[in-house]
């Protein structure tokens, strides 16, 4: 919902999700799990930002998203992965105002959860 909701916005300016990708691109290399969860974090609370729903930014903040992609990205995940490449293809997305974008987004977030 926070992705259909920011579209338009981050259509027109996606400076802060590229950010958070060049940042990740930095933590691939290194490589750096906590800088990938900190910027992994940081990119999609920058979607809930840009959808300007506050009940939704209450919302995912509550759910505490952060240990939950630690848990995913550090102790759960069986092989590393190239975080900013999964970001770099939703920022393209939303840069090419895919109608699908929401869809795109629950699927990169379902796709995150451990395989185990």
């Amino acid at each position: 919902m926070a992705a259909e909701l920011a579209a338009s916005k981050l259509a027109a300016d996606t400076t802060a999700l590229e950010h958070e990708v060049a940042a990740l691109c930095e933590a691939d290399r290194a490589p750096d799990g906590e800088a990938q969860v900190r910027h992994t974090v940081a990119f999609h609370r920058e979607i809930v930002l840009a959808s300007g729903n506050s009940v939704l930014l209450h919302t995912w903040e509550s759910l505490g998203v952060e240990v939950w992609t630690t848990l995913s990205i550090r102790w759960l995940s069986p092989e590393p992965r190239s975080h900013a490449q999964e970001h770099q293809e939703l920022v393209d997305a939303f840069r090419r105002r895919d109608p699908a974008i929401g869809e795109l987004l629950r699927t990169h977030v379902l796709s995150c959860a451990p395989r185990l």
